[in-house]
């Protein structure tokens, strides 16, 4: 460590569920102390930025390695410290600004103007147009579909506090944690720029290029989704509402699944004999006459026993915009079910399927 004055410093960056915050003391060339705060999984990203604070300090560097299964919150960590240290070396401006002893107010080190930042909230993206003079935010308008009385209320107080303290950290509020987290990262990219740290012009990172799909419980990027999707423990089929074969995860040898068949008619991906029986299926779940079905066959190859569920999905109005059969290997608990129902025999769609977790008044 070089060039490092004494005293404490903060950072922030994002990690997977919130943003990470650090402080970091700084003596005679060295790191002395990290307090952090953040919002990560307590028994996984929590764990993870525990313990690369440790190691910071032990190493007495951020050339470290992450924790294996928290990569965001390890990443977020670095980042926090490595800004931290940044402003120790007088090479980055203080997030929060400088603390005037004679007028007993925070001043910053802007480029007069107003600067544009966006953010992920919960409805959408967040905008925020921020107008700074040399040494202090002076107003900051919002645009966003953040709901009125909840995320919209929250990111008027965010804005209210923002102005009074002159402090650029945001608390999240509760019950607006995503616009709150979009609030922050809309507010850190406008005073990014103002300081001279961004360049908008530049070309962005590519993890900046990778879309997170925003959804109630969360946000994940595509690749997340695709990897969440092949790691489930069953072969996952959708089909369209117009009965045409559109997507089916990978890596799962249940059936034989091709890109081929992709655009392909539901009933034409099915042998001559069960024909009729998935087109009478198919119909009842796209007229909601069957909520479900259940069924199961024995390999002649292997002997293993493929359990399959057909589910129709609905939207959020309760649309019908497609179905999905998802397959598994039933061999451990097949046996243990009393009354078997076979591959080409439909159950009465009048009983509710436990199997698809019905429960019917």
């Amino acid at each position: 460590m070089n060039n490092l004055k004494s005293g404490t410093y903060k950072g922030r960056a994002t990690g997977y569920h919130d943003y990470i915050t650090v402080d970091v003391e700084v003596d005679g060339e060295k790191i002395v102390k990290i307090n952090y705060s953040e919002n990560e999984t307590p028994n996984k990203g929590g764990v993870a930025v525990a313990k690369m604070v440790e190691e910071i300090i032990k190493q007495q560097s951020v050339e470290i390695d992450t924790v294996s299964g928290a990569t965001y919150a390890s990443e977020g960590t670095l980042r926090a410290v490595e800004y931290a240290l940044g402003v120790a070396r007088g090479e980055r401006a203080p997030i929060d600004g400088e603390f005037n002893e004679k007028t007993g107010t925070i001043e910053h080190h802007f480029t007069s103007g107003t600067y544009s930042g966006n953010g992920d909230g919960y409805k959408g993206e967040i905008n925020l147009n921020v107008t700074v003079s040399e040494n202090k935010i002076e107003k900051i308008e919002y645009q966003g579909k953040e709901t009125a009385d909840i995320g919209g209320k929250a990111i008027e107080d965010i804005i209210a506090k923002i102005l009074r303290s002159q402090s650029t950290q945001v608390d999240s509020i509760s019950g607006a944690t995503f616009s709150s987290r979009g609030a922050q990262e809309a507010l850190d990219y406008a005073l990014g720029i103002a300081r001279g740290e961004i360049d908008p012009e530049a070309a962005p990172k590519l993890e900046d290029l990778e879309p997170r799909i925003q959804f109630r419980g969360g946000s994940l990027t595509i690749e997340q989704i695709e990897a969440i999707l092949n790691t489930l423990p069953v072969e996952i089929t959708f089909v369209g509402p117009d009965l045409r074969f559109q997507y089916f995860n990978e890596d799962h040898d249940e059936f034989h699944r091709s890109k081929a068949s992709l655009g392909s008619h539901f009933i034409d991906c099915h042998p001559p004999h069960l024909r009729g029986f998935v087109g009478k299926l198919a119909g009842e779940l796209a007229a909601g006459t069957r909520k479900s079905e259940t069924h199961w066959f024995t390999r002649k190859d292997d002997g293993r026993k493929i359990f399959i569920t057909y589910l129709p999905v609905t939207n959020r109005k309760g649309e019908t915009i497609g179905f999905m059969e998802y397959v598994q290997n039933g061999t451990p608990f097949i046996n243990t079910i009393d009354e078997p129902n076979l591959r080409g025999e439909l159950s009465d769609p009048t009983e509710p399927n436990p199997f698809a977790r019905e429960k019917w008044n």
